[in-house]
């Protein structure tokens, strides 16, 4: 008695290894921060490359840390959604900065897919003094970095009393802590600590002082438990 096999199972058979290879693509990512100098004027471009056969739509979060010789900081972040072609090289953003001797700037560029949560992929380099001379950084600086997205009098006030207190702990967390603000009614808002995009924590606004002093130190008291909980779910994922 013969066996007849199905042709289209045959044909499945025979393209399965190739098509489900496409789907196993990896990180086909490649970025790069461009950096084009003209007198004392930097000019700072990252550049990203999809180097594989499949249409991208990820997220970049673009940072720029700034250190003037008398140790102030400033900090400028640009952020969005972007699509790539196959093969398509475009350059996301672009941002010009003034060198100046005793300068230090730091630039990280995240690349992320927000869909599923993840961090794809990452470049940072470091630039110090006047003269052009880029360091390459393996590690990103997230150590101590908090950005400022608030809005109203308040909101400003908070986050310069939270970097305060913040600045001066020893220990510095290994992550972006982002200040937010939404309003709500009237001219009271609503003040959120993130980190990335979990709200950790969140307290209606008050002109009072003391009310604002308090606020600092329970966001500071959930950022340390929640670092707590991060520490823990690593350890067990440590095998």
């Amino acid at each position: 008695m013969k066996i007849f096999t199905p042709i289209w199972l045959i044909f499945f058979l025979f393209l399965s290894p190739q098509s489900f290879g496409q789907g196993r693509e990896e990180n086909p990512i490649e970025v790069k921060i461009e950096v084009n100098q003209q007198e004392n004027i930097l000019t700072l471009e990252p550049t990203i490359h999809n180097k594989g056969s499949l249409f991208l739509e990820y997220n970049y979060l673009f940072l720029i840390r700034k250190t003037d010789k008398n140790a102030n900081l400033s900090v400028n972040k640009q952020a969005g959604k972007f699509t790539l072609e196959p093969g398509e090289i475009k350059k996301l953003s672009s941002s010009q900065i003034n060198q100046s001797e005793g300068q230090n700037i730091k630039a990280t560029l995240y690349i992320r897919d927000e869909n599923e949560n993840k961090l794809i992929t990452k470049d940072s380099i470091e630039i110090k003094g006047s003269r052009l001379d880029i360091v390459e950084e393996a590690s990103l600086f997230l150590e101590g970095l908090v950005v400022d997205e608030s809005k109203t009098k308040f909101g400003k006030e908070f986050y310069d009393e939270f970097f305060s207190v913040y600045n001066q702990s020893p220990n510095k967390y290994k992550f972006i802590i982002v200040i937010t603000e939404m309003p709500y009614r009237g001219q009271t808002s609503i003040i959120q600590v993130k980190i990335d995009q979990d709200v950790v924590y969140e307290f209606y606004t008050n002109p009072n002082e003391e009310y604002m002093k308090y606020q600092v130190g329970m966001a500071l008291r959930s950022l340390a438990r929640h670092a707590e909980e991060m520490s823990k779910i690593k350890q067990e994922f440590n095998y």
